[in-house]
């Protein structure tokens, strides 16, 4: 069951993996495909990069990284980033919404989408070490991490967007006590308990036992039949975007500012795969 928590507390969170030297990271997209609702994204989608967007990052990132030991004479082996296995920022948010998925792998997911071991730090040699992570005050202070960085132009990590991202934190918290959603939940629990499971809420894992993957798969499809019949996924996010829609009109300029300083970073990510 650590699976089912890892991924869950995943969504919850935004999705996020460190990739690269210096910590890029990657963060999921949005979607409600397989709640009775139309596919729909969050208001704060707009201020948050999204999942592709990040892969450019990261890989930009690589390239310069790998180029720059080439031209000093120091190449390595390629770099790997980690890719979260959500790609889709919704898709476990509010709990399980894919019944086939559920029915087939339980609280996993398809094999081609587990979450991957992260890549292991290049191994460097000691001269390789200087030229990668610079030598202050020596003829090359830095390294080339550091010029990748300051190539994108994002010494500053506005890649990271932190006022969107501390605002769809604080969005969440608020709509999982709004009465709505609790009521919603509510609804969810007595869903799964008629079924002849004790659950509280379809995002806390802590009171899920299955004795084996049947029984998991079993148990994961009735959360997502509960999700569908007591309405919890489609309320929760009606609730949800309402605060965030709130939040935004509060923090608008800081938002925008934030989103066109970390799509200038994601330009030059673009020119340099493109190049």
């Amino acid at each position: 069951m650590n699976r089912r928590t890892a991924l869950t507390a995943c969504a919850v969170a935004v999705c996020v993996a460190a990739g690269g030297a210096v910590g890029y990271t990657t963060t999921a997209g949005r979607g409600t495909d397989g709640t009775g609702t139309t596919r729909a994204e969050l208001p704060v989608q707009a201020y948050l990069l999204t999942y592709q967007q990040r892969e450019d990052l990261n890989s930009a990132y690589e390239r310069l990284v790998e180029r720059c030991m080439r031209e000093r004479g120091a190449p390595i082996q390629p770099l790997v980033h980690v890719r979260p296995p959500l790609k889709d920022f919704l898709e476990r948010r509010y709990g399980l919404t894919d019944l086939e998925q559920a029915e087939r792998y339980g609280y996993g997911l398809p094999p081609s989408r587990e979450a991957a071991p992260a890549p292991a730090p290049p191994e460097l040699t000691d001269a390789q070490r200087l030229v990668y992570e610079g030598t202050p005050g020596g003829e090359q202070p830095q390294g080339c991490v550091g010029r990748a960085v300051e190539q994108l132009g994002d010494a500053a990590r506005v890649r990271e967007t932190p006022v969107a991202m501390e605002l769809q934190r604080k969005s969440w918290d608020a709509s999982a006590k709004d009465p709505r959603v609790v009521a919603a939940t509510a609804r969810w629990s007595s869903c799964m308990n008629a079924l002849g499971y004790h659950a509280s809420s379809p995002v806390d894992t802590s009171d899920r036992k299955a004795a084996d993957l049947a029984a998991e798969r079993a148990q994961a499809a009735s959360e997502v039949r509960c999700n569908r019949s007591s309405g919890v996924v489609r309320e929760w996010f009606a609730v949800e975007a309402a605060y965030q829609d709130e939040m935004i009109e509060r923090n608008k300029d800081a938002l925008s500012a934030e989103r066109s300083a970390a799509q200038r970073v994601v330009d030059r990510a673009r020119a340099v795969l493109d190049g």
